[in-house]
């Protein structure tokens, strides 16, 4: 990974003290977390990494531990951030985590960076040791602590582009009836199947209300 720091850096790594510093960008739908574990807010500029410049990162002892990061062939392993929880917000992390929707192969970046010797600015630059999507989030708890172990994996599986629901078509196409349609039919009592008909006549499966389907093709 030396390859990627800068020579203030590595300068800095030969001192006798190291101050290292974690940066993180969780990228959750709807409170995206923008977090490192140095002083005062970090607002980095100009190390030419897009994911990393022009956001501001707040100040947290929020990150108590981070698994071991291996490279493999520049792809490299799961990381597990152990983040601490509050446990009076403890229910609206739970709903957080149990709607995969929020977090689910969302995108997630690890950086680390150093401190100068005075513990207030971070050497320039810090370098990216993780890029990836969160594919995991699990709450611990006992008596008087509680903490969510977030895993960021590299995207492998493809997950971005995961399968199209019924469900998400909406968001897509919010004009157009296609889905809404759908639920209601299979929502219905007896399903897609055709009622049975007072003639005597067999039943199945119906298509004949997809006629009135109207579709809005892109």
């Amino acid at each position: 990974m030396s390859r990627d720091l800068t020579n203030e850096t590595q300068d800095a790594l030969q001192e006798p003290s190291v101050r290292p510093v974690l940066i993180g960008r969780l990228d959750i739908l709807s409170d995206p977390v923008y977090a490192w574990t140095g002083p005062g807010l970090f607002v980095p500029t100009g190390s030419g990494d897009s994911a990393l410049d022009g956001n501001s990162y707040d100040p947290a002892e929020a990150f108590l531990d981070l698994s071991a990061i291996n490279e493999d062939q520049d792809i490299g392993g799961p990381v597990t951030i152990t983040a601490k929880a509050h446990l009076s917000n403890e229910p609206l992390l739970r709903q957080l985590v149990r709607d995969r929707r929020e977090w689910r192969a969302r995108p997630a970046y690890l950086w680390l960076g150093l401190l100068d010797e005075n513990e207030q600015a971070v050497i320039p630059y810090p370098t990216r040791i993780k890029t990836g999507v969160m594919t995991s989030m699990l709450i611990n708890r006992d008596a008087e602590n509680a903490s969510v172990d977030i895993t960021i994996d590299s995207d492998l599986g493809n997950s971005r582009s995961a399968a199209f629901r019924w469900l998400n078509h909406s968001r897509f196409h919010p004009g157009d009836n296609w889905s809404s349609y759908i639920l209601r039919l299979a929502n219905r009592p007896t399903g897609f199947e055709r009622p049975p008909n007072p003639r005597g006549s067999s039943t199945g499966v119906s298509i004949s209300g997809f006629n009135d389907v109207r579709i809005r093709r892109p």
